[in-house]
C-alpha cells in the first residue's frame, strides 16, 4: 500500500511538472493549473475516466483559461 501512494505521488508530481511547463507557454499561473488539475481529477475519479482522458481534459481547460 505504501508504494501505490509513493507511485502515485511520483505520477501525480511528474503530471504536475509537465502541466506547469505547457502552462508557462499559456501564462497560467500554478494555482490556476493545481485548481483545474484538483477538479478534473475529481471528475475522472467518479466517471472512471481514462488517464489519456483525464490529462486531454486538463489541457483543454487550461486552454479555455486563456481564451
Amino acid at each position: 500500500m505504501a508504494t501505490q501512494i509513493m507511485i502515485d505521488d511520483e505520477r501525480r508530481a511528474a503530471e504536475l511538472r509537465g502541466l506547469l511547463r505547457f502552462a508557462q507557454g499559456l501564462g497560467l499561473d500554478e494555482e490556476a493549473v493545481r485548481e483545474i488539475y484538483e477538479a478534473v481529477g475529481r471528475e475522472a475519479m467518479a466517471t472512471g475516466a481514462s488517464d489519456d482522458t483525464r490529462m486531454a481534459e486538463i489541457r483543454k481547460r487550461m486552454l479555455a483559461r486563456v481564451i
